[in-house]
């Protein structure tokens, strides 16, 4: 089922999402700290042969590609071109870390004080621990591609207007991710493969 929101004024990146179930499930650890993401992050980032062919960019609406998925955390491949952004939103109580592969892309955080922006380019991390309020966004003529990281995996989305105040929230679809199991062992630790 699908779950229609009234009509706001959000960007074509916005996220395509359906009902799924919001609350942890009872098995779900504890998220994993910040610091822990950005080691994922930057350990898959040098994978190239993990996310290379799954790189896509599309001119209308920024993609994305569930890449890995574990009851700790998920690993998702963003694909932007010029001018896409998610707006001002947090991720839940999600903590998120995300790594720039190509391109730059640029993060806004809002905090007490106003909004921050920080540019970020390849190999650059951006942090997002759970409750933040950030946008990301490709204001270059170049794509960017980015790996984010989320834990626990992503089941809202919270929007926000420039002041802070929510405008409307978002449940985020569970789709099937590329490596889950023995498939993520293996192309993780090839070195395993007859374990």
């Amino acid at each position: 089922m699908t779950f229609t929101l009234p009509d706001v004024d959000r960007s074509a990146a916005a996220r395509r999402v359906s009902l799924a179930r919001t609350a942890r499930r009872p098995t779900e650890p504890p998220a994993l700290e910040v610091d822990t993401l950005i080691a994922i992050a930057q350990g898959l980032a040098q994978a190239e042969g993990l996310w290379r062919a799954h790189v896509s960019h599309d001119p209308l609406s920024r993609t994305s590609v569930r890449l890995v998925a574990t009851d700790a955390y998920e690993v998702w491949l963003l694909g932007w071109t010029d001018g896409q952004r998610v707006e001002l939103h947090d991720h839940g109580g999600a903590n998120a870390a995300f790594v720039v592969l190509e391109g730059v892309l640029e993060e806004i955080t809002l905090g007490f004080a106003g909004t921050t922006t920080e540019r970020l380019g390849p190999g650059a991390i951006g942090t997002v621990p759970a409750g933040a309020i950030h946008d990301v966004v490709n204001t270059e003529a170049q794509v960017a591609t980015s790996l984010h990281v989320y834990s626990n995996p992503l089941r809202t989305m919270t929007y926000y207007d420039g002041s802070g105040a929510p405008t409307y929230t978002e449940l985020v679809e569970e789709v099937p991710a590329l490596l889950t199991g023995a498939s993520q062992t293996r192309a993780l630790h090839p070195a395993r493969l007859d374990r």
